[in-house]
């Protein structure tokens, strides 16, 4: 196994960072009341882990083949399954709390959640249906002819 420092000091200034992240939101889980909440952190606590062993495969194995494995396809679309669910639950407590009465702060929030949508939806199409389409004579399509 040969690791670069390059690799080491990525790997662990990203740990010491998603460490950080999920004590913070751990922390949080006593605290909250709203059930909803609850589950929007631990749904964050999960993407949060996942991201972190998704980087850091990526890093110790950086092959574009690993990423069109089915298994590794099947985690991606779960994980930012799990984050976006995660942020339409934060989104409607936002919308329902006092903190959103300005306009401003209703329309950044419904900003975001279009943009994760949006974002959600392209990797669904770059994970699952780019490259995937053939043709009645089962010949792969080009897609980049389709633009």
């Amino acid at each position: 196994m040969n690791y670069s420092p390059v690799k080491i000091w990525f790997i662990v200034a990203v740990t010491l960072a998603i460490s950080a992240t999920t004590i913070r939101l751990t922390w949080e889980i006593p605290y909250i009341e709203a059930t909803a909440s609850q589950i929007m952190i631990i749904l964050l606590i999960l993407a949060t882990i996942s991201v972190h062993a998704f980087l850091i495969y990526f890093t110790i194995k950086p092959r574009l083949e690993t990423l069109k494995r089915l298994p590794i396809r099947i985690w991606v679309t779960v994980m930012t399954s799990v984050g976006l669910i995660g942020g339409i639950i934060h989104f409607i407590n936002f919308i329902s709390s006092p903190e959103a009465i300005p306009f401003l702060s209703a329309a950044i929030a419904v900003l975001f959640l279009l943009a994760g949508i949006i974002v959600y939806l392209l990797m669904l199409w770059v994970i699952w249906f780019k490259g995937k389409l053939k043709n009645q004579n089962n010949e792969k399509i080009n897609l980049s002819s389709l633009d």
